[in-house]
């Protein structure tokens, strides 16, 4: 053997002898390993620390979300914080004290889903906070539209500088003057026909007319709409004058009146004002379970609340504002209204989409005159919202016109109440409903009220009775309020058996108990 590879073999002895040294060494000397895997297991508890601290904040942010909403019965709240905070509890431990990676790892991603899962579920609380905030009335607007006539040479507002601008003498006049931004003469009526008739003759140059009386006149006046032309719109944004209402109620314990005014408009509801074409009393007692819907024709002759002299259509007290219409009905039977509700055309169509179509049961097969794209067979219909409103509108199908207009839209109201408080729609269809009917409808009900339906409706999921009445009457054609003593319109003249037994179920079902 070599010299060199002796002496490499020597080496290589001597290597693996210091080697078998060493680790006899660090075997024997204790700590050294305890500290490597102390710093694995701090890295572990900082992490299990952190997520416990951040899952914490999120879970109780939520918790408190949902006490805020005030929509669950508190049953249901305190089942679902004592789950969260058991399994916070527990998952928490396990993130901190267990000494297994594995399990320890396990904790913190739990904590992790469960902290997700709330984050996701957040802002569906957000939302219907918004959306039931969105349902108040705290600021009103009134629309207006500036008329000239159709072969007229006005054809922007600026062209009206220095002519004459008739309008109706109201509360708010000054704000409509400053919005036309230009110098004009100015002629303030208080006849609404006759200021139409003027203007129509040629003797101002233009008119201007908030949204309610523009659908009067195009309604009522012979050829109105091909006689004009808009040529300047805006909005007037006024104070929500309604007061907190004397006729409040515990919504859940108390009978209370809930007036369903339909307006003949689409897009948002905006304006104050507007023809209401549907008029529906929802009568609701809470203890018996049972709701009365009362329809009211929109060609009604009644005596307009506060008003003397000539008589005039329903539909005519929702050009003077929903309160107009609320204290006409409450006239008219004797009651009290607790609270209103503003929908449009666009409302219907939108609740009836979203949640699924209704079927209703018509007793003839027609093809409505607003909508002749829908078919309504005789007998069982699925409708969507579309074909739902050309139901709901349709009277000129029947012999009975109008009357039989009101008994469709209770069949359609009934049928869309039995969907929305059904548990299937509430669950799955509940954030669709919140977004599909942001800015569709206004309500004088407070937020706690409906808060409350909505606690009462979750906890006992009650089987409502609901059962529908209408007042009845005769065609003729009469001068009205609205319109002056110059020109007649088709009326329909009450009659007053069918008014008061209308009056005595009402009080039946407010006072049954």
């Amino acid at each position: 053997m070599s010299n060199a590879k002796a002496k490499l073999i020597k080496n290589k002895v001597k290597q693996e002898s210091r080697n078998e040294t060493e680790e006899k060494w660090v075997s024997s000397t204790p700590g050294i390993e305890k500290r490597d895997r102390g710093k694995k297991f701090n890295i572990f508890n900082i992490i299990g620390m952190l997520s416990v601290v951040v899952s914490l904040v999120i879970l109780a942010k939520f918790e408190y979300k949902i006490f805020k909403l005030n929509v669950l019965p508190f049953k249901y709240f305190a089942l679902i914080s004592l789950a969260i905070s058991i399994v916070w509890l527990v998952l928490s431990f396990i993130s901190i004290k267990q000494r297994s990676r594995i399990i320890k790892t396990l904790g913190v991603i739990c904590l992790i889903v469960i902290s997700g899962v709330s984050i996701i579920a957040t802002p569906y609380l957000q939302n219907t906070e918004k959306f039931l905030q969105g349902t108040q009335v705290k600021k009103d607007f009134l629309s207006y539209s500036v008329l000239t006539l159709k072969d007229s040479n006005f054809d922007r507002i600026d062209d009206l500088k220095e002519k004459s601008i008739s309008y109706l003498k109201d509360d708010y006049n000054d704000v409509l003057k400053a919005n036309l931004k230009i110098e004009f003469k100015e002629r303030v009526e208080e006849d609404f026909s006759l200021m139409t008739e003027s203007f129509l003759e040629g003797k101002v140059d233009a008119i201007v007319l908030e949204s309610g009386h523009l659908a009067l006149a195009k309604d009522e006046i012979e050829d109105f709409e091909d006689k004009i032309k808009i040529i300047y719109e805006f909005n007037v944004e006024i104070s929500n004058k309604i007061k907190p209402s004397d006729k409040d109620v515990k919504v859940s314990e108390e009978s209370f009146i809930l007036y369903i005014s339909g307006i003949d408009q689409y897009g948002k509801v905006k304006s104050v004002r507007g023809r209401s074409d549907v008029n529906q009393l929802v009568v609701v007692n809470p203890n018996s379970k049972k709701v009365l819907i009362v329809n009211t024709p929109r060609d009604y002759y009644v005596q307009l609340h506060g008003t003397t002299g000539l008589k005039d259509k329903l539909t005519h007290a929702g050009v003077y504002g929903i309160e107009k219409s609320v204290t006409t009905l409450e006239d008219l039977y004797d009651t009290k209204i607790n609270y209103y509700l503003r929908v449009n055309f666009n409302t219907l169509i939108k609740v009836v989409d979203v949640i699924g179509g209704i079927d209703v049961i018509s007793d003839k097969a027609f093809t409505p005159h607003t909508d002749r794209s829908v078919r309504v067979v005789k007998g069982l219909n699925h409708f969507n919202g579309k074909a739902a409103l050309a139901y709901a509108r349709e009277r000129y199908a029947y012999a009975s016109g109008d009357r039989h207009r009101g008994e469709n839209q209770q069949q359609v109201i009934t049928a869309i109440i039995d969907k929305l408080t059904s548990s299937e729609v509430l669950m799955n269809k509940y954030n669709d409903i919140l977004e599909t009917l942001d800015g569709t409808f206004q309500t004088s009900m407070p937020v706690d009220k409906i808060t409350s339906l909505i606690r009462f409706q979750l906890d006992k999921m009650p089987k409502w009775e609901i059962n529908s009445i209408a007042v009845d009457g005769y065609n003729s054609s009469n001068y009205t309020y609205s319109m002056g003593s110059n020109r007649k319109l088709y009326v329909m003249e009450p009659n007053l058996d069918s008014v008061n037994k209308a009056k005595e179920k009402i009080k039946g079902v407010l006072d049954e108990n």
